[in-house]
């Protein structure tokens, strides 16, 4: 059988080398390459490692926005699929990922849990039939260095579609009237809160990533997935639909 051959952007980073844990002993699919920055000193036996895109089937991105854009780039050029969870990116980026889908398939997503998807599912459906206030608290390791996350973001643009972040200070951001907290502590994988308040109830729900590992496994679900698709530029939703 011949395997998936997958090139992993960020593989020294916490996600990426979970992918690589992962792929070692998936039957399917395996890692062909690792993009790192130029000053790393990251190895790994058989595996080739460089600055620069190498060669593969689809790649999985999870780096930071410049090395998104070397990436993409390479994607583009060598007509090959690409899963990026890279999160800080601009509207520029955002505006790249929607030109390249005239060329490959294309997934980005600020969470590949399928349970934080479902939950995006529940707020749209909710707060459409209730006026609720809503706030976001994520917590995430100290090594995290974009606020809010991109899944608060996400969360959060899941119930205000066009609304915009703004900064209230170092911890505390809103997005019209939906306030986000930020924290950093430790070594916390992730957690998101999202606590929803009306003249009828209270409702709070919670996400706990244990491990990064649901977020990598994640990814090369999508990818392979995302391998046998036409170009065009696909979500988290598709792919969850997919599996019904």
């Amino acid at each position: 059988m011949i395997k998936l051959k997958i090139g992993i952007a960020g593989i020294s980073g916490r996600i990426g080398q979970r992918l690589v844990e992962i792929l070692s002993d998936d039957n399917k699919a395996q890692v062909q390459c690792g993009l790192v920055s130029k000053n790393s000193d990251f190895l790994l036996d058989n595996i080739a490692i460089d600055s620069e895109c190498g060669q593969a089937d689809v790649w999985v991105d999870f780096s930071t926005p410049h090395a998104f854009e070397k990436v993409l780039a390479h994607c583009i050029e060598h007509k090959v699929p690409m899963v990026s969870g890279t999160t800080g990116l601009s509207k520029k980026h955002y505006n790249e990922l929607e030109n390249a889908s005239a060329h490959i398939p294309i997934l980005w997503a600020s969470n590949f849990a399928i349970s934080i998807n479902l939950i995006r599912h529940l707020l749209s459906n909710y707060t459409k039939l209730q006026d609720t206030q809503v706030k976001i608290t994520e917590t995430h390791h100290i090594h995290k260095a974009d606020k809010p996350s991109g899944t608060a973001i996400t969360l959060a643009k899941t119930i205000k579609p066009h609304g915009m972040i703004k900064r209230i200070d170092e911890n505390n951001y809103r997005m019209d009237d939906i306030e986000i907290i930020s924290i950093r502590e430790g070594e916390v994988p992730g957690v998101h809160t999202i606590e929803l308040d009306n003249d009828s109830e209270s409702l709070s729900i919670s996400h706990t990533a244990k491990d990064p590992k649901i977020f990598a496994q994640g990814a090369l679900d999508v990818a392979k997935w995302l391998v046998k698709k036409d170009k065009g530029f696909y979500t988290m939703t598709d792919y969850i639909e997919s599996l019904s």
